[in-house]
């Protein structure tokens, strides 16, 4: 199925099943060479097919500038057939390898060749290397006619270089050549990753200290005979550094304590091996601490600028909102919202207990209040019932302007604004506006609205439900007479219990006294009269 699909495609033509698979094999053959496995080897160099003698002369400067003959009619119209390319690691210790590229090319050798030239040229870092090689002329000619394979691996090449190579014959026959274009693979390919010293970043492990504010940090897998680099920083589009730390020598020991002043999320600790151009490692331990971006809220009370910095990326829309008293929901101010800003400011803010700032990212919505702490509010709006009418009154400690607005409650935390009943300008200390509202306006979903207009951003004092506080405020009026008589009620209750407890319990108290009494009395009169019949005996 894979091969008829294939055929398919090439000029929308149908073509022979033959023709197909090998069209497979070629694709197949192509997708396997473009993604080598690369090769080990502990010593580079030359290497001809067996049996033929070959001998080396490398060069370090371009030779294509040589002129080149026409070919003599005898050379076969193919006698370069193929040149691969590899990838070729030399390591002298592990995790301490050097890359090489490796070009094998095949030709049919013919009485008119005497060698080839292998050149490599780096299109990255304009490098040009060169190796000639020579056959021998002893066991030259039973070669002749047969394909020859010619290999060498010493070309020098670096990671993510775009290298170009070319085989040609000796002597320079024109349009005889072959030519391979190459990239080298980087650190993320697996053998090239774990074996060249740039790649190896090292694994680092880190313990939290919240009462000393440090973090300790231990190193791992690095490579050996090298000093690494640890250092805390805030990542950005590069990590940028703190200025806190350490050197870690081969001799050391691989564990470092690195103290932080402030937790957030793009805080970092970054380890690498001291090689330029060393690959690095990060880890933020404190990644998910996103609340911490914002509380970074500053307010110049002369200018009246409310301003907001990033201290870490991220994608946030920034706006202010103003707080409603029934409930903690923040409905938005218009034309304060902000995206994609490395800082926010916003000038002529009123700072009111209630402004906020509000923060939406992809994970969700924050607000912050600045001025709910330490901050009085520097006016007012309140508003009475008088006579059926209402009487709405600013208070101010300043010099403000003001306006008010008339809307319609469509939803619990949206109103529509209907029309404008007031504008007061230059106000100072309060101002009183009396208003005669229809029924209509009166209905409990209507608002009324009132709000500093001599700054840009200022919080909203709403009314809702009019009627109903109206009431309120009515039973709360003749309550006011019903209170105290229920109080004095109360204390006379409690003043007569008191009372009779009283009585009952100096009552009981006196009983046992009187009893006493009379049984001394008694005993007087006994005593008198025992008395009395004695005396006449006495008198004998």
């Amino acid at each position: 199925m894979i091969h008829i699909l294939i055929c398919q495609v090439a000029k929308g033509r149908m073509c022979t099943k033959s023709v197909c698979l090998r069209s497979l094999l070629i694709i197949l053959s192509s997708f396997i060479s473009c993604c080598p496995a690369v090769e080990n080897t502990t010593k580079c160099g030359l290497r001809c097919s067996q049996g033929l003698q070959c001998i080396n002369k490398n060069l370090t400067f371009n030779v294509q500038h040589r002129y080149c003959r026409e070919p003599p009619s005898s050379l076969p119209s193919k006698v370069l057939e193929d040149l691969k390319i590899f990838t070729v690691l030399k390591c002298r210790k592990e995790r301490q390898c050097s890359i090489h590229l490796k070009a094998k090319g095949t030709l049919i050798l013919n009485e008119h060749i005497r060698g080839v030239e292998m050149c490599s040229f780096s299109m990255t870092t304009l490098r040009y290397q060169c190796v000639i090689v020579k056959f021998n002329k002893h066991g030259y000619k039973k070669f002749i006619g047969h394909p020859v394979q010619i290999e060498y691996d010493c070309f020098n090449a670096e990671m993510e270089e775009y290298t170009q190579v070319t085989l040609r014959t000796i002597p320079y026959y024109c349009d005889v050549f072959i030519k391979q274009e190459y990239e080298v693979g980087d650190c993320t390919d697996k053998d090239i990753g774990k074996s060249i010293s740039t790649c190896i970043a090292g694994k680092l492990d880190y313990v939290i200290d919240e009462k000393q504010k440090s973090l300790s940090v231990q190193v791992s897998e690095i490579v050996e005979d090298l000093a690494y680099h640890v250092r805390l920083c805030h990542k950005w589009f590069i990590c940028e550094d703190l200025g806190t730390s350490a050197l870690i020598k081969v001799q050391d020991s691989k564990e470092v304590t690195l103290p932080y002043s402030r937790i957030l999320p793009c805080l970092c600790i970054e380890g690498w091996s001291a090689l330029p151009d060393a690959r690095r490692v990060q880890l933020c331990p404190f990644k998910n601490y996103t609340a911490e971006l914002w509380n970074g809220i500053t307010y110049d009370h002369v200018s009246q600028e409310l301003a907001w910095e990033q201290v870490c990326p991220m994608e946030v829309s920034v706006n202010l909102c103003w707080m409603i008293r029934s409930s903690d929901h923040c409905i938005d101010l218009q034309n304060s919202f902000h995206k994609r800003q490395h800082k926010v400011r916003y000038s002529r803010v009123d700072p009111h207990p209630r402004l906020c700032v509000k923060f939406t990212t992809s994970e969700g919505v924050w607000v912050r209040c600045p001025f709910s702490f330490g901050y009085s509010p520097a006016w007012n709006m309140t508003f009475d019932e008088q006579y059926s009418k209402l009487q709405f009154t600013f208070k101010t400690l300043n010099k403000a302007d003001f306006k008010m607005a008339l809307c319609n409650r469509t939803a619990p935390h949206e109103c529509d604004p209907l029309k404008e009943l007031q504008v007061t300008a230059n106000t100072v200390g309060a101002y009183t506006r009396v208003f005669n509202l229809s029924q209509e306006e009166y209905d409990s979903n209507f608002c009324i609205q009132g709000w500093r207009t001599d700054v840009e951003y200022s919080v909203r004092i709403q009314f809702c439900d009019i009627m109903w506080i109206t009431e309120l405020k009515a039973t709360g009026t003749s309550s006011t007479y019903t209170w105290p008589v229920a109080i004095i009620m109360i204390l006379v209750i409690l003043l007569t219990v008191i009372l009779v407890a009283g009585y009952m319990v100096c009552r009981a108290l006196h009983r046992p006294y009187r009893k006493v009494a009379q049984h001394s009395s008694q005993s007087s009169k006994r005593m008198s009269v025992d008395t009395q019949e004695v005396s006449p005996l006495s008198s004998f």
